[in-house]
């Protein structure tokens, strides 16, 4: 699913320019490009925007001045830096821009992967419940997320979320669970155990497919179960 947030992307060289616009467009329907800091600057001005990404090293204006002269006026706008360099001047620079983040090129594809899903997932709290830095609820739709990819869920397992997701905050007890998303709790489990290994099953479903050490479900003894946001 791609994002509706809006993308500024600044890089001077052609060709890195256009594959970059490429992978960009598998995340963002919405994309600006700028040949040089200049522009970017130029079409900032003219826009809103909710990321942006530059090279470091452009001609007429270098990416760290666009980011500096924005961050004068705006700590909203997400900015990430893309720099050939391992220069230590630039990174310290950079350090005062509150920078989402700092990708050193040749850019690593997973690097890089990881990096717009986390920022998309940060600027979709309006319409998502955002569980930790990788799983996410939307709100409207009723989907879980880890990181941009659609979580399919078991019926129990998607009331279950519901069900947490209205409270996020509150622990909630087997039980209790039990009688908001069992179609048919039965009388002889009287200790929810049921509950206690839907959960088990889902959690062991998710660190295997998805994330091998974070689960958004916890679970204290003597409280109960609750989402970890």
């Amino acid at each position: 699913m791609k994002s509706e947030l809006k993308l500024l992307y600044a890089e001077d060289e052609k060709i890195i320019r256009e594959n970059f616009v490429e992978i960009f467009k598998r995340y963002f329907n919405n994309i600006e490009v700028a040949a040089n800091g200049k522009i970017a600057l130029e079409l900032y001005k003219k826009g809103k925007y909710d990321i942006a990404i530059l090279d470091v090293s452009m001609p007429h204006m270098s990416g760290l001045n666009v980011a500096s002269t924005i961050r004068q006026t705006d700590n909203k706008l997400e900015i990430i830096m893309l720099s050939a360099f391992a220069d230590t001047e630039k990174l310290l620079k950079a350090i005062n821009l509150h920078l989402f983040s700092y990708l050193a090129k040749p850019v690593k594809i997973d690097e890089l992967d990881a990096t717009l899903k986390k920022v998309i997932a940060k600027l979709s709290k309006n319409t998502k419940l955002i569980f930790n830095d990788f799983y996410s609820w939307n709100i409207k739709e009723e989907v879980l997320y880890y990181l941009l990819d659609e979580v399919k869920l078991s019926k129990k397992e998607h009331y279950l979320v519901k069900f947490l997701v209205k409270n996020p905050y509150k622990h909630h007890s087997s039980c209790e669970i039990m009688e908001a998303i069992m179609d048919k709790p039965t009388k002889y489990d009287t200790n929810c155990n049921n509950v206690t290994q839907l959960i088990s099953r889902f959690k062991k479903k998710m660190l295997k497919s998805y994330n091998k050490e974070y689960f958004f479900i916890d679970n204290v003894y003597g409280l109960g179960y609750k989402i970890i946001s």
